[in-house]
């Protein structure tokens, strides 16, 4: 339990900013997006690249879900030492209800809503965090053979 607990705090960490972010209203969350959006157009126009600003900003808020997620999902993934079968259950039922309640949570703040794309993209982030542990935890394990 003592190695788990790291892994538990950081993962209820994660969880607590992801529902943080859906806790602000349009206008904060997209304030917040907002100096990414302006940073990677700034960046694009030195290659000459002027991509419009919605398409830069749904790119952004997308990635930024995706990777809250995978975080989130590494982590939990950390937090069992279950068998397998056992372990995918319990991260990918987790990851689905934090991102049900990460998307119905939006629906009490102004200009935010709940969208069933969203929950996908939210999922496979977390999907990704998990293959991203079990990859690198078989690394480490053939190394140390």
């Amino acid at each position: 339990m003592k190695k788990k607990l790291p892994f538990i705090i950081a993962a209820v960490s994660a969880t607590l900013f992801i529902f943080s972010n859906s806790c602000k209203n349009a206008e904060l969350s997209g304030n917040a997006s907002g100096f990414w959006v302006e940073k990677i157009l700034y960046l694009l126009s030195y290659f000459k690249i002027y991509p419009d600003a919605f398409s830069v900003t749904v790119f952004v808020r997308k990635t930024a879900h995706i990777l809250e997620f995978a975080l989130q999902g590494f982590l939990i993934t950390g937090c069992f030492s279950t068998p397998y079968k056992k372990r995918t259950f319990y991260v990918l039922i987790l990851g689905v209800i934090t991102a049900c309640v990460d998307e119905s949570l939006q629906l009490f703040f102004s200009g935010r809503a709940a969208m069933l794309k969203d929950v996908l993209i939210d999922f496979s982030g977390t999907v990704m965090g998990f293959l991203v542990f079990l990859t690198g935890h078989k690394f480490i394990q053939k190394r140390n053979y």
